[in-house]
């Protein structure tokens, strides 16, 4: 190629993912390789020039539109019932996403558009169309930070519903790269907004978007790799050679990892997650080399009807059987958040099998009739979503304010178990009795519609308590 762009650059570092564009970046044959993204990648991408003999130009660019902090939360009850056309609400969890979407257009005149990465590409970029049409009818998302990358939203405010996730292991805080990758989407140039806000649906988390978006990004560290199919076989050979035995491959992913010494700004991505699956494959008979490739298929380790047909399409392939699958569908009307989620699924395994033919062509009518089934889902999940307000369809029992509080209480205890001190607001040291009280109030049985004003006064008695206690300790130490 003459010109070949890498966007959205500092997804090198990513824990999973990282290894693509790492690829992408060194892999790549062009005169020229424009690379796009946060400058958090600038060392990472100006040392790779230099280790690949090439010239380097860094040209940087501001946003053109300011984006502002807001000084005070959404509003003192915690719900959404002031979101005003063009909101954007953040949330981490599909339940949250659903739970608001229902609140909104139940409480206020507004209807929403949902976007989260399990959805499919199509869908996404139905829902984003969607919110950026003026005369669509539809002037609120809800979103997960899937809308960091690869759509361009009219949004004029965002409101992070939590700034705390699962990564997978436990509850971790969004990094300042994260928060400002998200916060970042209002006010972007071709929306009709002059400025971007950002605000919280929680006070505690003003302070820690402030803080980000006022300080430097760090420098991503490492970049991932993601061992070829060659490096693992040459390893299982001489491991195999050392032992005087056959190991299967999930031992040949986890000595390889364990043994690996990774020179230079690289780490290895994905090896829990290939590790995981090659347990789930060990018996299948097969060529190590083709058990690999089904080991680094586009797979959630979260979706067990992912993993029984990703078992069931090695096997076929095993003793050279076409790699047909058999999913029921179905042609009625979804009525629950869960159904569409097992659509979602899915869909996954259509792009999955996909994925897999093009690596082992053979059926071409399996091809195609999977191509078929997969236009149908996407418009059983556009369908589902264009229902709102009191006439939707989708059945929503969950309390996103309940399981934000338990969110919470989980990072609280994972601070306590790895010996970290959980600062207030304010930056004063919380103390043991005020998490306990925290984790006592969990426990109880909230209704929704209590919920709100307790949350608010246990708030403001634990405030007031803190700040007898820190009189108590100046007294004391006079």
């Amino acid at each position: 190629y003459d010109v070949v762009v890498v966007d959205e650059i500092q997804m090198i570092g990513d824990e999973d993912r990282g290894h693509a564009w790492t690829k992408a970046l060194m892999g790549v044959r062009a005169k020229e390789i424009h690379v796009c993204g946060g400058l958090e990648a600038e060392n990472l991408v100006r040392n790779f020039a230099s280790l690949c003999g090439d010239d380097y130009e860094l040209n940087t660019y501001g946003r053109f539109n300011k984006l502002v902090v807001d000084s005070a939360p959404l509003n003192p009850r915690g719900d959404y019932s002031t979101v005003r056309p063009g909101d954007c609400i953040v949330a981490f969890n599909r339940n949250d996403i659903y739970a608001i979407r229902k609140e909104i257009e139940e409480r206020t005149p507004h209807k929403c558009c949902v976007v989260y990465g399990n959805l499919p590409p199509e869908t996404r970029a139905a829902q984003a169309k969607l919110f950026n049409d003026p005369d669509s009818g539809y002037d609120i998302l809800v979103a997960s930070d899937a809308i960091g990358m690869g759509l361009n939203l009219n949004i004029r405010r965002v409101i992070f519903h939590t700034i705390y996730k699962s990564n997978g292991r436990n509850i971790a805080r969004l990094d300042h790269s994260s928060m400002k990758q998200i916060g970042g989407r209002a006010g972007r140039r071709n929306s009709p907004f002059k400025f971007g806000e950002v605000t919280t649906r929680v006070a505690e988390d003003l302070v820690h978007i402030r803080e980000a978006l006022a300080t430097e990004i760090e420098q991503i560290p490492k970049a991932g790799l993601l061992p070829t199919v060659e490096h693992v076989e040459s390893f299982a050979l001489a491991l195999a050679e050392q032992e005087k035995r056959e190991p299967p491959l999930s031992e040949v992913v986890d000595k390889f990892g364990k043994l690996a010494k990774i020179e230079g700004d690289f780490f290895l991505c994905r090896q829990e997650a290939i590790g995981a699956v090659a347990k789930r494959l060990d018996d299948v008979k097969m060529e190590l080399t083709d058990k690999y490739l089904f080991c680094v298929a586009p797979v959630n380790g979260n979706d067990q009807f992912g993993l029984r047909m990703l078992r069931q399409f090695s096997e076929a392939h095993s003793v050279g059987k076409p790699m047909g699958f058999h999913i029921n569908i179905g042609h009625s009307k979804v009525t629950s958040v869960e159904e569409v989620g097992k659509l979602c699924s899915k869909h996954n395994v259509l792009d999955l099998f996909l994925w897999l033919s093009m690596r082992f062509p053979g059926n071409h009518v399996e091809v195609a009739s999977a191509l078929q089934q997969k236009e149908l889902l996407i418009n059983l999940v556009d369908e589902s979503l264009r229902a709102s307000g009191s006439a939707s369809n989708l059945t929503v029992s969950h309390n996103y304010q309940e399981h934000d509080l338990r969110i919470r209480n989980a990072y609280r205890r994972h601070l306590r178990e790895i010996g970290m001190p959980l600062l207030e607001q304010g930056g004063e040291e919380r103390g043991a009795e005020e998490e306990e009280e925290e984790e006592e109030e969990e426990q109880g049985s909230l209704k929704r519609s209590d919920w709100d004003e307790r949350a608010f006064q246990t708030r403001r008695r634990r405030s007031g308590d803190g700040r007898r206690r820190q009189g108590r300790r100046a007294a004391a130490a006079a």
